[in-house]
């Protein structure tokens, strides 16, 4: 009895250990005003050195189940997730299991989220579609040939599939309108189908007023058109205080509730687009045509006039309306704001493109283009969202209660909805669509009559009881029961034929105001060569936490892959305190574009930038500005290019935090050109060495200063009459250069270490060799004062390294060799935490390992310190230690199945 009780309380005492073997990190229990866009971190003390598989909970119950599993069978103790609710309390927690299925629990964590900001993109959904509509709290998205039912927690719930393509989608305060080609489907907000309409609606001017391209007519409670008339290409229709207001290809026309005209104004000129704006009770309607903005009032009166320049159907341009205000977007990087007389207010110029514009109150805006951002009425960023790609733009930009509600995409397909203090009173109140009261025939009163007798049995039933499915304005509350897929079938629908078409005659009105657009020219950045975007979606969502399936380094904390169905491949990383930026290219087909990846700590892909271009460019090196003036960063990338240029040449792009090209520059001769290194001379300036092909002759180093607004201040080679390669450049302490490479033009034989030391003004002090008859190639340079140590390697049989040292003022000083087991290959050398790391790869059982050995010079000593395999050939590229940080990042490259990917471990050194 008493051993029983003895293994009862060491299981006892086993279980309670499971329960702190996992450590809440962060969110902390009891944490206030935790971002919505929080990563979840925690610790694992694992006493039998066990790899474990964890699972997180989020929930905003305390009492956690299995509804509330986030994310399963993951080895990083890391988690993003998704966008949490503002002001909000959440409970979490984490689970480990083990190879032997032991589990391991943490304790449950409670924190509050904070309160939402101007731009905060608070709900992302990740989901193929044209178009989303907001159904209150639940989402109906839109497909080529399907819409999808999502609640609240964005999961699908609902499918109707069509048997031909949905052309578009509107909604009014009860029914969602489906657009195919052979007609329009109506459905309640819980995709319940209610009829079926034998024309195609291209928009909707009011609760019950609709329009085609060639007809505007009503719909009765049942869904049944109930009067129609005929006009000639329809541009839009709008219902204001009872009246239809109607435009046409070159007339504006007042209609009444009988759909009879009251009023008209005809154009000499093609019409575009109309909107209205209130000021003192008076409702004025500003008309876009091809050649001037019209101003009418109700009664179809001319107020004022504004010619264009340029006409409309060769300059693109939109109109909107803002307060008091008329706003003209033209040229999509153009916008002007004009008053209630279009008299000129102020206009503002863009540097990108932008689509549409938004009213957010009356102190500011936000344009959506190839970016979203917010401004104010001075013409200064209030917040911006956007990545290094340029967005595409899926769908006119819709603001509903909850937000702005915009449709993007780069490398990904996403819909945002961005929070922001929008004006209720004016945004939302301004586009409610009005229901027209229709003059009514004795037919249709009788009907309306027996409808509200049947109502009122239903209601207030005596003895006898109506099973009714009313529509309802509020969304149902859905639950995610098994997904249902439903085939719509065809409803045949009594229309009623319209009436004789209107012949309108209008009585010119004397122009009372005139005025010319001012178009500014826009703020031009010269490039030598334009650059285009490469947009394209992968097969596979980006950034997606994986598992290597063996990875030797005890103590990782993260792993990620990050798949594409294309090549991506990268020569190094930038850390600037906050992100890392790496860069290298991508290949789709036979060439490779100049690609740049922006990073957070915890690695998410913030944004991506690909240069287009008609051959092979890449990216090899780059390095951080920063403008003085209103300390904006910017990143000086170098590289090759064969798209520009004679044979190929040096590759030089500023490229500005946000993603926008500031300058790229070319440079070279008649041969092949490289850019190699770059770093910061001072806050002004910088410096690139390379490898330039010089009149026909094998290769020399070259280097050249230019300022950080990409003005050269000069350049210079040096070199042999054989080849000479350039490895790395260093600022020396007298001002001047340290340069490092290879040469064959002078040594013992075969590649020998070259290093030149260069003046202020790129004037050579001296040169030296250093090597044996093998090839002795440098792979890395860490400076340290006025010495630098050389990591090489020396072509032998077996394959040995070497560490020299070099000093600015005496040249070389002391070198030690060392060989190493297996296959091994250095691809760079740096310092961190006082050691000297050479990275790489080795070559074990045919497939290539990642390494990081520690190089000890004061004893002379190497040691390894790290392996990670991963089931696919990978190589170590870069290795930094962010500040204030325990963990390593180790960026590299990978092949899977044929196809280049990228590779970030986080690691504790």
């Amino acid at each position: 009895m008493k051993n029983y009780s003895l293994i009862f309380l060491v299981i006892l005492f086993s279980a309670i250990s499971f329960a702190l073997n996992i450590n809440i990190l962060s969110p902390q229990e009891d944490a206030q005003n935790v971002d919505i866009r929080t990563s979840f971190r925690w610790q694992t003390i694992d006493a039998e050195d066990k790899e474990l598989r964890y699972r997180i909970y989020i929930s905003e119950d305390q009492d956690i189940d299995e509804k509330d599993l986030k994310l399963e069978n993951i080895f990083s103790n890391f988690y993003t997730g998704d966008v949490l609710k503002p002001e909000t309390t959440y409970y979490w927690k984490v689970e480990g299991v083990d190879q032997d299925g032991n589990v391991y629990f943490s304790k449950t964590a409670k924190f509050t989220t904070r309160s939402l900001r101007p731009g905060d993109a608070y709900i992302i959904i990740f989901e193929e579609f044209d178009k989303i509509l907001p159904l209150k709290d639940n989402f109906l998205g839109i497909s080529k040939n399907k819409v999808e039912l999502m609640n609240t927690n964005k999961v699908i719930v609902k499918t109707v599939d069509f048997e031909q393509n949905i052309e578009n989608g509107f909604l009014t305060s009860e029914t969602v309108f489906l657009v195919t080609h052979s007609g329009t489907y109506i459905f309640n907000y819980s995709l319940e189908k209610k009829a079926q309409l034998n024309v195609r609606i291209k928009g909707l001017a009011g609760e019950n007023i609709f329009y085609s391209n060639d007809e505007i007519f009503s719909i009765n409670n049942d869904f049944q058109i109930q009067k129609q008339i005929d006009f000639n290409n329809i541009q839009k229709a709008l219902v204001k205080e009872g009246y239809i207001y109607l435009l046409i290809e070159n007339n504006f026309i007042k209609l009444n509730s009988n759909f009879e005209t009251v009023e008209s104004f005809n154009f000499n000129d093609k019409t575009f687009d109309f909107d209205y704006l209130e000021i003192q009770n008076m409702t004025l309607f500003p008309i876009l045509t091809n050649n001037n903005i019209t101003l009418l009032d109700t009664n179809l009166q001319k107020i004022s006039q504004l010619d264009f320049q340029i006409e409309t159907q060769r300059y693109q341009r939109k109109i909107y309306t803002y307060y008091d205000k008329v706003v003209l977007l033209s040229g999509s990087k153009n916008l002007h704001f004009y008053d209630s007389e279009l008299n000129l207010i102020n206009t503002f110029t863009y540097d990108e493109n932008f689509n549409y514009f938004v009213p957010v109150n009356k102190d500011r805006f936000i344009l959506v283009g190839e970016s979203i951002k917010s401004f104010d009425l001075k013409g200064s960023l209030v917040w911006n969202y956007s990545t290094i790609n340029k967005f595409q733009i899926i769908d006119e930009p819709l603001v509903y209660d909850k937000g702005l509600l915009v449709g993007v995409k780069d490398f990904l397909t996403r819909f945002l909805i961005l929070y922001d203090d929008f004006d209720s009173e004016y945004y939302f109140t301004r586009y409610i669509k009005e229901k027209m009261p229709l003059t009514q025939t004795i037919e249709e009163e009788e009907e309306e009559e027996e409808e509200e007798e049947k109502e009122e049995i239903a209601t207030h039933p005596s003895t006898i009881t109506i099973q009714a499915t009313p529509i309802t304005s509020e969304a149902t509350e859905i639950t995610p029961e098994p997904t249902q897929t439903i085939t719509p079938e065809p409803v045949e629908e009594a229309i009623t034929e319209p009436s004789t078409p209107v012949t309108i005659t209008v009585e010119p009105t004397p122009l009372t105001s005139q005025a010319t657009e001012i178009t500014p020219e826009p703020t031009q950045t010269i490039i030598p060569v334009p650059i285009e975007e490469a947009i394209t979606e992968p097969s596979t969502p980006i950034d997606i936490p994986v598992e290597p399936t063996s990875l030797t380094s005890e103590a990782t904390e993260l792993t990620k892959i990050f798949f594409k169905d294309f090549d991506e491949y990268i020569y190094g990383s930038l850390y600037d305190g906050e992100n890392f930026y790496l860069y290298g290219y991508e290949g789709k087909a036979e060439n490779w574009d100049a690609k740049t990846w922006k990073i957070d700590p915890y690695g998410n892909i913030l944004n991506e930038k690909s240069l287009h271009a008609n051959n092979t460019d890449f990216f090899r090196d780059a390095i951080l500005t920063k403008d003085s003036t209103d300390n904006t960063k910017n990143i000086i990338y170098v590289g090759d290019t064969l798209s520009y240029g004679l044979n190929g040449n040096v590759y030089i792009v500023s490229i500005s935090e946000d993603g926008s090209v500031n300058y790229q520059i070319d440079y070279g001769d008649i041969g092949r050109d490289s850019g190699i290194s770059i770093k910061n001379i001072d806050e002004d300036s910088y410096a690139v060495t390379g490898n330039l092909f010089i009149n026909k002759k094998l290769s020399d180093i070259f280097v050249s200063k230019y300022l950080n607004d990409g003005t050269r201040i000069w350049t210079n080679n040096f070199g042999g009459n054989d080849v000479e390669i350039a490895l790395d450049i260093k600022n020396s302490q007298d001002q001047g250069f340290m340069v490092f490479g290879a040469t064959r033009s002078f040594g013992v034989g075969g590649f020998d270490v070259y290093v030149l030391k260069i003046d202020y003004y790129g004037n050579m002090k001296w040169s030296n060799v250093y090597g044996d008859s093998n090839d002795n190639i440098p792979v890395g340079v860490i400076k340290e004062g006025r010495k630098h140590y050389v990591l090489f390697e020396t072509s032998s049989t077996p394959m040995s390294y070497g560490i020299l040292e070099v000093d600015e003022l005496n040249g070389f000083g002391y070198s030690f060799e060392f060989s190493l087991e297996g296959s091994n290959k250095f691809l760079g050398f740096t310092k961190i935490d006082e050691k000297y790391l050479a990275y790489g790869y080795s070559i074990e059982n045919g497939k290539k390992v990642g390494i990081i050995y520690e190089i000890n010079l004061e004893e002379e000593k190497v040691e390894k310190l790290n392996t990670y395999t991963l089931d696919s050939d990978f190589e170590i590229i870069s290795i930094s230690k962010p500040e204030n940080q325990n963990s390593i990042y180790i960026f590299g490259n990978t092949t899977i199945n044929g196809i280049n990917n990228i590779v970030l471990i986080m690691d504790i050194l």
